[in-house]
């Protein structure tokens, strides 16, 4: 049985004016030695003590200190996100300084184009603390994996470079990122909502939506009297006018059924509706909309939002932690729907397979990949990242 390959921890080299000094150094000895000349012997074994010195440096900064992650809740893909450091030094008399602490970004589908900012450390006295920044973006929604560093020491004059791995691993939940849909495209789906059949059903009493004040009419129940408002306006009475409440309630149902895990095409789909998706929950929710989400990932999914409280959070974390079905289909998910007839629908389609007949879905607004694509003015894109700042 063969043993896993053991990552290396550590790596020390010496950098290329590190071999001019050496040669420098020889050309001294050689100068020494040809002449007799004991001042030359004397400049050579201070250049060489320098030499050695600097190497030992080199390594004994960068041992004896202990690193740490301050995350952020959660992070958003393609966005800037902040990855707070601390440093400790744990030697007692030995400072830590000139040192360079990288970082890795990576997820379970690839790593990282643009990797962290790499954070510089001048200097941190004997049993100090203390605590850095640096920038990184995130390539996918999903569990992000951060680490593990790798602490870089270079001492002046900068003759050997050491590197050490410190295994430090944190995890990340990375959000889909929202985009920005056309009001072109959005405005007549949301008339279609706002003035279907389904404003005009009977609702109960005392449930009407309040529509503003206007004066007392003759006929008008007294109880309608708006008596606060009418104390503030002499000689008038002013009654509150309510109208028939619309409908309110919207219902998302995303489609996640991918049948072969290796169709690019299909997963790129999905991943484009998912971010619709979120998109188009928020822009629900800021109109005032109740509206519930539905998918399999690849087990039920199902979120309800509120606007008064106007919070995605729930649903970008199932949105986040979403996976392809390879079983369950759109029609599937219609079909566990108590009585889709009764409510208005946004269907979100990923694939082509036949869905149930047009009068089975009278309220339904279906959309496929090539108009959830035109209505998004922005989709995520990977911003160039920023320059790291010591905090």
């Amino acid at each position: 049985m063969k043993r896993a390959k053991r990552t290396k921890r550590w790596s020390f080299r010496v950098n290329g004016r590190g071999w001019i000094y050496l040669a420098l150094a020889a050309s001294v000895a050689f100068a020494a030695a040809l002449k007799g000349n004991n001042l030359l012997f004397a400049i050579f074994c201070v250049l060489i003590a320098q030499f050695v010195v600097s190497a030992i440096l080199t390594v004994v900064v960068a041992r004896g200190i202990e690193l740490s992650r301050l995350l952020p809740p959660s992070a958003t893909a393609g966005a800037l996100f902040t990855i707070g450091i601390r440093l400790r030094n744990l030697k007692r008399f030995w400072p830590v300084f000139c040192l360079r602490i990288e970082d890795r970004v990576g997820s379970t589908g690839r790593p990282s184009t643009l990797p962290p900012t790499p954070v510089w450390i001048p200097l941190a006295g004997p049993r100090k603390r203390i605590r850095t920044a640096c920038y990184a973006t995130a390539p996918e929604r999903g569990w992000a994996r951060l680490g593990p560093f790798t602490v870089v020491s270079e001492f002046t004059p900068g003759l050997f470079t050491y590197r050490r791995v410190v295994p430090v691993v944190n995890r990340l939940l990375v959000y889909p990122r929202l985009g920005l849909l056309n009001r072109r495209f959005v405005d007549p789906l949301l008339a279609k909502v706002e003035y279907s059949e389904l404003a005009a059903h009977e609702f109960e009493r005392g449930h009407e939506e309040f529509a503003g004040l206007r004066e007392f009419r003759d006929g008008d129940s007294p109880r309608r009297i708006h008596w606060k408002m009418s104390a503030r306006v002499p000689g008038r009475l002013l009654v509150r006018e309510h109208e028939d409440p619309r409908v309110r309630d919207v219902a998302i149902l995303l489609e996640t059924f991918v049948p072969k895990p290796g169709d690019a095409r299909r997963r790129g789909r999905l991943e484009r509706a998912i971010a619709f998706a979120a998109t188009l929950a928020d822009t629900l929710l800021g109109a005032g909309y109740h509206v519930r989400f539905r998918a399999f990932g690849p087990e039920p999914v199902a979120v309800e939002l509120d606007p008064r409280h106007r919070e995605l959070d729930d649903l970008l974390r199932e949105l986040a932690l979403l996976r392809p079905s390879r079983t369950h289909t759109l029609s599937e998910l219609l079909a566990a729907e108590d009585s889709p007839q009764d409510e208005v629908l946004f269907l979100l389609r990923v694939g082509d397979e036949a869905l149930p007949e047009r009068d089975e879905l009278p309220h339904a607004v279906v959309l496929g990949a090539a108009e959830m694509k035109g209505m998004m003015d922005e989709l995520p894109v990977d911003p160039e990242p920023a320059e790291g700042e010591a905090e």
